[in-house]
């Protein structure tokens, strides 16, 4: 006669199984769960050693310097190059994602591959010195995976130019003197610069000029030397830009006014331009880690047709994704015929929208239009939108 009897830990009725072999199954068992137990932890703990790894690997982009100075180059010598070169000393792949330059005028060529820790890359940067007398100085940025993008680089020099004759050197005439450019461009500059270019004025007159301005605004100085010109003398005019009492961002322009023998009644507009950016270089790993981060949710709006005269209004939703608070610290439609209304300031982690208000009176057919906002977000501190649209009658 068999005996059936439940047991108490396996749950199950045994057959006339002795207790001693149940006894050893229960033994099994334990030893099944330890095994079990030590796997899981064991599993837990290569999983962890995992994340912490791909947390501490990061690309780490260093450069040998990070300006460079031509000293005097001939104008006739072609391009000036330059390579700079840098290391990555971080624990994971570097890319460089973009290099970007202020003008034409500066061609940059870099390392396509991904650089693998301890190896190093190069940046060239070309700069063009045809027609381009005077000073070098002129900001590249790279935009890479590193934590500390973007990296700022610049160079500097002066440009010895060739020997013109005055009606070819000195193209644009002002009363009784010609100058050789009546468009003073510096380009970028950050907002704590001072940068200074030089105009060069020919008197080919027999009178004797005196050069002076007036009505200057407070963040731009001139220097006259020397102030009177004889017959077939130069003067070199030289103009300082003071971008922190400027206290403005993006694209600025000014028309400043020079006068000649101290004639008020007729004065001669010189261009003054310059695009002011902050130098995110200078921030902290904290600082860029903590940083705003501005998303859109659209780049680009497709307006399809409008007729012609019709004013039509368009959304456009902004997110900050950044640790700290965002602020839109210009906006530049480059039309009247867009308006923008935008919030100044985004919190963390909040979003705003962006009104964008298209007047189609006077125009007609297809139409873009760019608006330009100006950040505080490290990586993208400039954001460019376009508005689409065919105006039809």
């Amino acid at each position: 006669m068999k005996i059936f009897k439940r047991h108490k830990d396996y749950g199950f009725w045994n057959q006339g199984i002795p207790l001693s072999k149940l006894s050893q199954l229960g033994d099994h068992k334990l030893v099944v769960r330890k095994r079990k137990n030590k796997k899981m932890k064991l599993n837990l703990s290569v999983l962890l050693l995992l994340v912490a790894f791909s947390l501490s690997a990061q690309p780490k982009i260093a450069f040998d310097k990070t300006q460079h100075n031509f000293g005097k180059v001939n104008e006739g010598d072609g391009a000036a190059s330059y390579d700079f070169t840098f290391k990555n000393s971080g624990t994971a792949p570097l890319i460089i994602q973009d290099v970007k330059t202020t003008c034409g005028c500066t061609t940059p060529e870099w390392t396509r591959q991904p650089i693998l820790p301890g190896a190093t890359g190069f940046i060239k940067v070309s700069y063009d010195v045809k027609g381009r007398p005077g000073a070098i100085d002129k900001m590249i940025t790279v935009h890479s995976n590193s934590l500390s993008s973007p990296t700022s680089l610049r160079i500097i020099g002066e440009v010895i130019p060739v020997e013109r004759h005055p009606s070819e050197a000195f193209r644009y005439t002002a009363g009784t003197i010609r100058l050789d450019d009546m468009h003073v461009a510096f380009n970028r500059m950050y907002s704590y610069e001072k940068p200074a270019l030089v105009v060069t004025a020919y008197n080919p007159g027999p009178d004797i000029v005196k050069i002076a301005f007036i009505d200057l605004p407070a963040y731009i100085k001139t220097e006259v030397t020397p102030a009177t010109i004889k017959k077939g003398e130069k003067a070199t005019i030289k103009l300082t830009y003071d971008a922190a009492r400027k206290n403005d961002w993006g694209f600025v322009s000014d028309r400043i006014s020079m006068i000649l023998n101290d004639n008020k009644a007729k004065d001669y507009k010189l261009t003054v331009t310059a695009t002011i950016e902050e130098d995110f270089s200078r921030w902290t790993a904290a600082q860029l880690q903590n940083a705003p981060a501005v998303s859109l949710d659209r780049q680009v709006i497709e307006a399809g047709k409008i007729k012609k005269g019709e004013k039509k209004a368009y959304q456009v939703k902004l997110t900050n994704n950044g640790k700290s608070k965002l602020s839109i610290r210009k906006v530049e439609s480059g039309s009247p015929l867009v308006t923008v209304d935008a919030p100044k300031e985004i919190n963390a982690g909040a979003s705003a929208g962006m009104t964008i208000t298209y007047d189609s009176a006077g125009q007609s057919g297809e139409q873009s239009k760019a608006i330009t906002l100006i950040t505080n977000d490290p990586k993208n501190a400039q954001i460019i939108l376009r508005l689409k649209a065919d105006v039809t009658e």
